[in-house]
């Protein structure tokens, strides 16, 4: 049983949100955007309040009503899970069971979906046996022919509920039932034992974490693979014969001293009181038997030290191969639960190529069908994303209006969604073939960008990074420039466009191009095709833009597009001829390289004696603009 859909209301700054999980599912945007929200709001559904009971301040700010709701559907049950959960709640024809966490004006529930006689949920939601009674009644009068049961007292009368549901399986509707047995003490109990959530999260302690007790981590490693209980029974028949050993002890040593004294303080007291005496006797110890316990710590060469004597990543990542370890199926045991395995921040403490390691880790632990896991972080690293796994990102974003609580929203891209926006562009066939190669520039980073840039190449990114950051850098506003290529710019828009994410298009025209392949010496058929592509994909990226289609656009720059006649070095070349001045400097004085290199095309754009052309500030401004909304 995996988990499907969540959906969240009222929770911290999240008002309302509704998030399809994947296998791998990646929370991504701005500090302050429910993230992390959404794992502790998944942690309190399956763990509890863990000692902290949620108060008014979990409390969405702008709450119609004193209630935060946790919604988890699941699915793919299993045989087991199906016995577990019962016919009620998992019908032989249903493969998905959805559960709500109630917390409702400092009361928690949990409730279930299940198969229920609808006006028997009228009377169970009744607050007291007498407002029970007299609903019953009130259904009795409305369906005289069901043979209801009648009212004896709360507990034989619920119970007669359950054994009419089930002899009128035809009267039976699907409901949220408000069953204060489900699954036991607050529900927690079976659900426990059919999936399981771990949250690292950003301040967890490994040495908390790697204590011996049922709570931890390490803890729940230990009482799954290590079997204690024939050692503990020893250990505890051990403290009855000290117990024993005690009582021969004093009875060969003590107590016929003792029995002296006795005698002696009841000779004394005899002179004041008849007929008592004294007696003293040894105080037997009680031996109480410790169970076994574990210590867990690091062997670095020649060094052993405990947990917290560790560097913070080292601790973190022990505690990440724990879980992993802990999510593996045991030997000859079917009680094992699926694990979701949820993380903030997973990037913490971890240099790049521990990131990338980690990534692909988690990735392969998710993949893999026997592993019982699913993976959810949260994350503000590009080492944790991959774009081709576009559809696994949920980008959370925070929406204020002025005399309005700020409210939360998801968005999500689908391979169909993008696929739609594609239509007449590119087919839909080639989408998947594309992802591979049209999402190996530098997607990872935009999509966490409060706006977007593609060019073609990284010469283009250069020049704008440069001439933008002759005022202010481009990142300085959380403005990302991605290099895609120019035949992928339909593809890699419309994901980001999928995300919500603002995006700037620039490309080159490329209207010279038979005259410089004609001077290069290529063959007339040879520069025919080129120039019949150019065509071609300058009509398709205009067509996908919703744009007028022509052979050879030379476009703003607009609000959301530039597009240069031939290419952006014969605009340098006649527009910013100082940017050519400063290049050549750079390449004589061997600080700069020949040919399209990002580096030097951005030093020189910085130390340009004159300011970039019109054409290139008015496209900066428009981007600015995009970022700020």
């Amino acid at each position: 049983m995996r988990i499907k859909r969540v959906e969240i209301e009222n929770y911290r700054c999240i008002n309302h949100c509704l998030i399809e999980v994947e296998d791998t599912t990646t929370f991504i945007g701005p500090n302050g955007v429910g993230k992390s929200s959404v794992l502790r709001a998944l942690d309190w559904f399956f763990n509890g309040d863990k000692g902290k009971p949620l108060t008014e301040k979990d409390l969405y700010s702008g709450a119609a009503e004193r209630k935060i709701t946790v919604k988890v559907e699941f699915e793919g049950i299993s045989t087991k899970e199906r016995e577990i959960l019962g016919e009620k709640y998992a019908p032989a024809n249903v493969n998905t069971f959805t559960a709500w966490k109630i917390w409702d004006n400092g009361s928690e529930k949990i409730t279930g979906k299940a198969l229920a006689f609808l006006p028997f949920e009228h009377v169970r939601a009744g607050v007291s046996a007498a407002e029970q009674k007299a609903r019953l009644e009130e259904v009795t009068a409305q369906h005289p022919d069901l043979g209801l049961p009648r009212w004896t007292s709360a507990p034989a009368t619920l119970a007669a509920f359950d054994e009419w549901e089930r002899q009128n399986p035809e009267s039976l509707e699907s409901a949220q039932v408000s069953d204060t047995n489900f699954f036991g003490f607050a529900g927690q109990g079976k659900l426990s034992g059919l999936f399981d959530f771990a949250l690292v999260s950003a301040d967890m302690r490994a040495s908390e974490e790697g204590a011996d007790n049922r709570t931890s981590i390490i803890g729940r490693i230990l009482e799954k693979a290590i079997d204690r209980s024939l050692a503990n029974e020893q250990i505890a028949q051990l403290g009855v014969q000290l117990v024993q050993q005690q009582l021969a002890i004093n009875a060969e040593h003590i107590d016929p001293q003792l029995v002296a004294l006795s005698e002696a303080m009841s000779a004394e007291v005899a002179a004041f009181a008849v007929g008592r005496t004294v007696s003293v006797k040894a105080e037997v110890q009680e031996f109480k038997a410790q169970t076994l316990k574990f210590q867990v710590s690091i062997l670095d060469h020649l060094a052993e030290t405990m947990i917290d004597r560790q560097g913070h990543g080292f601790q973190r990542t022990l505690l990440i191969a724990a879980l992993k370890l802990l999510a593996r199926p045991q030997p000859n045991n079917e009680d094992d639960a699926v694990l979701c395995l949820a993380i903030e921040e997973p990037e913490l403490f971890q240099h790049p190529t521990q990131c990338r390691a980690f990534a692909k880790v988690l990735r392969t632990l998710a993949e893999d069908p026997t592993s019982g896991i699913q993976v959810a972080y949260a994350t503000h690293s590009p080492y944790f994303i991959e774009p081709k796994y576009f559809d696994q990102i949920r980008r959370m974003s925070r929406n204020q209006v002025a005399d309005q609580h700020a409210t939360v929203s998801v968005s999500h891209a689908t391979l169909g969604s993008v696929c739609a926006r594609l239509i007449g562009c590119v087919d839909t066939d080639a989408v998947a073939r594309q992802l591979d190669n049209a999402c190996i520039g530098e997607l990872g980073e935009a999509v966490f960008a409060q706006a977007a840039v593609l060019v073609e190449g990284t010469a283009d990114a250069g020049i704008l990074e440069g001439a933008a950051a002759r005022q202010s850098p481009l990142s300085v506003s959380g403005i990302a420039v991605a290099t895609c290529g120019k035949t992928n710019i339909p593809l890699n828009h419309a994901i980001l466009a999928e995300l919500n994410i603002p995006t700037y298009v620039i490309f080159d025209g490329d209207s010279g191009c038979a005259v410089r392949m004609t001077t290069a010496g290529k063959a007339p058929p040879v520069v025919t095709n080129a120039e019949t592509a150019n065509k071609q994909l300058n009509r398709k990226l205009l067509r996908y833009l919703g744009r007028p289609e022509v052979d050879w656009p030379n476009i703003g720059p607009d609000a959301t597009l530039m597009i240069f006649d031939d290419t952006l070095e014969t605009f340098l070349e006649t527009d910013w001829i100082e940017w050519g001045v400063a290049r050549d400097a750079l390449i004589a004085a061997s600080t700069g390289y020949e040919g399209k290199n990002a580096g030097t095309y951005l030093l020189a754009a910085l130390q340009a004696t004159v300011d970039p052309p019109n054409k290139l500030t008015q496209a900066l401004q428009h981007i600015r603009t995009l970022a700020t909304g």
